[in-house]
């Protein structure tokens, strides 16, 4: 869960202009996709008390080939490409190629991070291309301790990668505001022991759940974009202000 917000922060780095409340959402977008393609019956979200009972984190059998194959968030990848494209003919200050490619380097990481925590089978399609009749997943979903370990380390190993290689003028969030970085790392603890318990709140997970995953994700990624103190434009730093740090 937290461990996809951390490839926006190692990607900041490279791409210091953009801004880290886009890059945090690059990495759980194909999440963020299936929540909203799940309301139109596209993919489906489902909760499976059969998982709850065995004391498994995340309780749910998905069918989600669109957004979770590779092939799909490959297309995602292409999609936001073509965007940036057109942002670049229309922006005051352009996306160059690295920031774009800093994108979606960033969407592509999620494959790599579910096939580690998905569980293998029917009803948890990690897929190659969304017709495929294979299921990958090493299934540490099943060990709730390992799952909040692992997310942790890697998330806060991201988040070192951006305090020490970001430009300084990358952290003018943390500047005028010294307590934020506490703040953010209490909420994404907090989030990812959430996230690790073996239950859910209700058993209407398309209408009441998912908006819930969403609103996190979405207040994740605005809360990560303070660090940069470009939440409010969630766009492109003027390169002036990185020239200065050089």
């Amino acid at each position: 869960w937290i461990a996809h917000f951390a490839s926006g922060l190692v990607a900041k780095p490279f791409a210091p202009r953009v801004s880290l409340a886009v890059l945090a959402f690059a990495g759980p977008m194909p999440d963020a996709l299936f929540f909203v393609l799940q309301f139109f019956g596209i993919e489906s979200f489902n909760l499976a008390e059969s998982i709850a009972r065995q004391g498994g984190c995340f309780p749910y059998t998905n069918d989600y080939p669109l957004s979770h194959s590779l092939a799909g968030m490959l297309i995602c990848d292409l999609i936001g490409v073509i965007l940036a494209v057109l942002y670049k003919s229309f922006a005051r200050v352009p996306a160059s190629l690295t920031d774009m490619l800093a994108i979606t380097a960033t969407s592509t990481s999620h494959f790599l991070l579910e096939w580690p925590s998905h569980r293998h089978g029917k009803g948890h399609h990690t897929k190659i291309t969304p017709g495929d009749n294979a299921a990958y997943g090493a299934g540490l979903f099943d060990y709730p301790l390992a799952t909040f370990a692992t997310e942790n380390v890697i998330f806060f190993a991201g988040l070192w990668v951006y305090m020490t290689f970001a430009p300084a003028a990358c952290k003018a969030g943390m500047q005028q505001h010294p307590s934020l970085l506490k703040i953010v790392s209490a909420v994404m603890v907090a989030q990812q022991a959430q996230f690790c318990v073996p239950s859910a709140p209700t058993r209407e997970s398309r209408w009441v759940h998912a908006p819930l995953f969403l609103s996190l994700i979405l207040g994740s990624c605005c809360l990560l974009g303070m660090l940069d103190g470009q939440t409010r434009s969630l766009g492109l730093q003027e390169p002036r202000s990185h020239e200065k740090e050089k």
